[in-house]
């Protein structure tokens, strides 16, 4: 019963109702059965295999220049947009930013 649920053939409650057994006793059943028939096969990775790996200065400093080279392009970005705004509202001769407090429009 137990390698037919490890193995996904039936589902814990379909187990339970197929060979009316109680879910404590398979429990009891399948924790067993990992302590007598799989531990012995399981060999977990050491701590220091698990960890995660610490970045070198090398890579610190390459992921430092490349942030700061995304900030100088969103900087030029935004300049370039702020110019275009201004430019429009004085040729368009209209407010195109909202100004703060001012009222919405109710339908």
């Amino acid at each position: 019963m137990v390698e037919e649920i490890r193995s996904g053939l039936l589902s814990l409650r379909q187990s339970i109702q197929q060979h009316q057994v109680p879910g404590s006793v398979l429990q009891k059943w399948n924790r067993w059965y990992f302590k007598m028939r799989l531990l012995k096969y399981y060999r977990p990775k050491s701590a220091f295999l698990m960890a995660p790996s610490q970045p070198t200065v090398e890579q610190l400093k390459q992921q430092l220049a490349e942030a700061q080279a995304q900030l100088a392009q969103v900087k030029l970005q935004n300049t370039a947009l702020e110019t275009m705004i201004k430019v429009a509202e004085k040729q368009l001769n209209i407010d195109i930013r909202k100004k703060s407090g001012s009222k919405q429009f109710k339908s």
